[in-house]
């Protein structure tokens, strides 16, 4: 019969028990200086998010709402929380690099603390600090934890809500499940539906696993959602009764309604593709890279390099969860049935979604898959003295060695020993699973196994590290096929994507002349300039220290202002001039409110040249 070795009875002597804690320390101090180290080469990073944190800071209502500007003009397209963190850390610290990029790296050192004690509890210190250690480095968490978008607090939570379900069932405390579902509420409150990937293995893990009878369960995870809901629904109350002129204008929308956010632009369109058709970045500007639908998806370029690494592991550990099913305890069972569920969900979602499908969207999958990981591995060795478990461990080497080297050959201008380097260790580490097991091999064997399992990550999480990042399209690892999609000053990503797509993902570059326009905007002005596309506009703030009109939201196509508005407020003297540079694909093809000002505009007002821009300085129309 199968079985695992459940949690010690007896406390560990005290030098095991100090040696453990030095040994978590040093797994938390290592994260730290990962995701620390050199942190402002990112610069601004996501300067649509930077924006919003600087406009948090400067105006309540910007902080409440997430607006793009202190005047409050349109918000950007997610709920607020993540850029509370932001804006208090700006408030206290000043707008600086690490003032934005901080509070996102502790987050990172956080979920890697979660995942240790996760594992740790349920399979033992030492596969606690592999899963840990998994996290930590890989690329999709370096990139997202040394960045300012959202995904950081939305993957803490998503963590956080796990370790704390896990907890309630050990400790049999329905305090814990209120934590629980109030991180998922928080969670909502930071990315919207996306949070709902965790939610189908917390209820698993409560109501079929949970501790007492049916009835109780079911009233533990009734207690839960209340605690989400009521989470969620308080800031959800004020903006329901917030007046639409007394608030922004909700960005990714086309009727000012947070429920199409959700449902929408942040919901069913990132599944179906239409977020990506109404921004008009595939077909029209050639830009399109057909993605097959399905686990394949994952060995291409830049989705390779995030997690393939791990991916054989924990694919493993879905099928020894299973395995191990019947002989678990039931706090080992809900460990086991929580990180399936969880890895399922957040995995198929990720191989089957259409549209734009970025490379950091695999981080939600990172913890559950190294947990997973950390039980195929544990049970693999400890079982090899069976025949059946040496041909699984050596299986599952076998296929790491294989997706390894194929992203060891998808960066092989960065590091060109390294796939020389997989075939060697990897070959030597599935020769030693498949021998019979011999007490001086093991520890060589190990070292192989894990040099296999955690080089290739900690590689690519290094140049990460190294690396400037910025823009919309983040990505761990070294540049594939000669490019990096967050790397603006790549040419040959210059020349695949154009410089409406370019305009769209990173912003368009300022003009330094037309700052130095903006500087001489009397305070009266509410938007000493209006730009199109909310990173470009985002920039021009940053720069300025002054809000800026952004047109169109993200993508060009949102209805704020729209072309009456527009001419309300310059008639108002609210709006000094427009910027106008690289716009959004959408506004070059003609398509929403932006085009039709930008249109308006040029027939009504001269251009004065700044560099590859035109500035319409607002007068009487001519």
């Amino acid at each position: 019969m199968i079985t695992v070795a459940a949690l010690p009875t007896k406390a560990p002597v005290s030098g095991t028990l100090a040696r453990s804690r030095w040994e978590t320390a040093g797994l938390l101090a290592g994260t730290a200086v990962l995701y620390l180290w050199n942190l402002s080469i990112n610069g601004w990073a996501n300067a649509f998010y930077t924006a919003a944190a600087f406009s948090g800071a400067d105006n309540f209502t910007a902080f409440f709402f997430g607006s793009s500007d202190p005047a409050n003009a349109i918000s950007v397209d997610k709920p607020p929380l993540a850029l509370w963190v932001m804006s208090l850390s700006v408030k206290l610290f000043g707008l600086n690099s690490w003032s934005l990029l901080v509070p996102q790296a502790l987050m990172g050192v956080g979920t890697v603390w979660l995942i240790h004690r996760m594992a740790a509890q349920h399979l033992g210190h030492r596969w606690g600090l592999l899963a840990g250690t998994l996290m930590a480095i890989m690329p999709a968490a370096t990139a997202v934890f040394r960045y300012n978008n959202p995904d950081a607090l939305l993957t803490f939570l998503m963590t956080a809500a796990a370790w704390a379900t896990l907890r309630a069932i050990r400790t049999e405390r329905q305090r814990f499940l209120a934590l629980a579902g109030a991180l998922i509420g928080a969670g909502f409150l930071t990315k919207q539906l996306q949070v709902a990937l965790i939610v189908p293995a917390l209820l698993v893990a409560v109501i079929w696993l949970g501790p007492g009878r049916l009835g109780q369960r079911i009233r533990g995870a009734a207690l839960a959602a209340g605690t989400a809901l009521a989470t969620a629904g308080a800031w959800l109350a004020v903006l329901a009764l917030t007046p639409a002129g007394s608030r922004p204008f909700i960005g990714g929308t086309r009727s000012n309604s947070f429920w199409e956010l959700t449902f929408g632009y942040n919901g069913l369109d990132r599944l179906t593709g239409l977020d990506a058709q109404r921004a008009e970045v595939y077909e029209d500007l050639g830009t399109k890279t057909d993605l097959p639908v399905g686990p394949l998806r994952f060995v291409l370029p830049q989705m390779a390099g995030q997690i393939l690494w791990v991916l054989p592991l924990a694919v493993a550990g879905t099928v020894l969860a299973v395995v191990l099913w019947r002989s678990a305890q039931g706090q080992l069972r809900a460990f086991l049935a929580l990180n399936f569920v969880w890895f399922f969900c957040s995995i198929t979602v990720v191989a089957y979604m259409s549209g734009i499908v970025h490379a950091y969207y695999l981080l939600p999958t990172v913890p559950s898959a190294t947990c997973l990981a950390a039980v195929a591995l544990k049970t693999l060795i400890e079982k090899r003295k069976s025949i059946r478990y040496r041909s699984l461990l050596a299986s599952c080497l076998a296929v790491t060695l294989l997706l390894d080297y194929i992203v060891a050959m998808q960066g092989v201008n960065s590091f060109p020993w390294f796939p020389m380097f997989i075939l060697g260790t990897g070959s030597l580490a599935m020769a030693w699973a498949i021998l019979p097991p011999l007490r001086k091999l093991v520890a060589p064997g190990m070292a192989l196994t894990v040099c296999l399992i955690l080089m290739g990550p900690a590689l690519w999480s290094g140049f990460t590290a190294g690396s400037a990042h910025e823009g919309a399209g983040l990505a761990g690892g070294p540049p594939v096929g000669g490019h990096r999609p967050d790397d603006p000053a790549d040419p040959g990503m210059q020349r695949q994507d154009g410089p409406q797509y370019a305009a769209l993902k990173f912003g368009d570059f300022i003009e330094p002349s037309a700052i130095e326009g903006l500087s001489r905007e009397p305070k009266s002005v509410t938007w000493p300039a209006a730009v199109i596309g909310s990173s470009s506009a985002a920039k021009y703030e940053i720069a300025a220290r002054r809000s800026i009109l952004a047109v169109g939201g993200f993508d060009g196509t949102d209805p704020s202002p729209t072309l009456e508005d527009f001419k309300s407020r310059l008639a108002s003297g609210r709006v000094g001039e427009l910027i106008v540079g690289n716009v959004p694909p959408a506004t070059a093809l003609g398509v929403g409110e932006a085009a039709k000002i930008l249109t308006w505009v040029k027939a009504n007002y001269p251009c004065r040249p700044a560099g590859h821009a035109c500035v319409y300085r607002f007068g009487p129309p001519e």
